[in-house]
């Protein structure tokens, strides 16, 4: 096969076009990597502290994420982290059972398990004036699949005590 100067533009051209993607999702990132080359110091009580070059914080839209471990021992605090229940505790453990999050999720879906389908969706949403969990149970209904118009369908609100594990409906 003969290559000419015209295959070699014409290469050259569709190579442009086929990595120019990467120039166009670029910019979709964040850069945090700034932030993570600049030591920041840490007061308490005063006293200036920095955590270990491997452990630095990230300034990232104007706010600073510090490494939980430096500031609760720092403040003289042990931290635990659980991962079954992905909860971090700073300071004492609860006296009594406390429910995460996921688990109050849990007792939701083992609760009304009998009448949810695959498709219902059951999620943590926030957390109420007592300090319960509220979770809602919904499922994304598609009216239309060519032109992708869809409705959510909530099966309930539900209130989960952190302490018992109790599980209410709000309607």
């Amino acid at each position: 096969m003969k290559w000419d100067l015209k295959s070699f533009f014409g290469g050259i051209i569709v190579g442009s076009a086929l990595f120019s993607g990467i120039a166009i999702a670029a910019p979709a990132y964040p850069d945090v990597a700034e932030g993570t080359n600049t030591p920041f110091t840490y007061y308490f009580e005063g006293v200036p502290k920095s955590p270990n070059s491997d452990v630095q914080g990230i300034m990232y839209k104007n706010s600073v994420y510090v490494p939980i471990r430096f500031v609760a021992e720092n403040l003289n605090k042990p931290v635990i982290y659980d991962a079954k229940t992905k909860s971090i505790f700073i300071g004492k453990l609860p006296v009594a059972k406390m429910y995460s999050k996921m688990e109050a999720v849990e007792l939701v879906k083992k609760k009304y398990a009998g009448s949810l389908t695959p498709t219902h969706v059951v999620e943590y949403d926030h957390d109420d004036e007592k300090g319960h969990y509220v979770i809602q149970v919904y499922q994304t209904v598609v009216n239309n699949f060519q032109s992708g118009d869809s409705y959510t369908s909530t099966y309930g609100w539900f209130v989960v005590n952190p302490n018992t594990g109790e599980v209410k409906s709000l309607l």
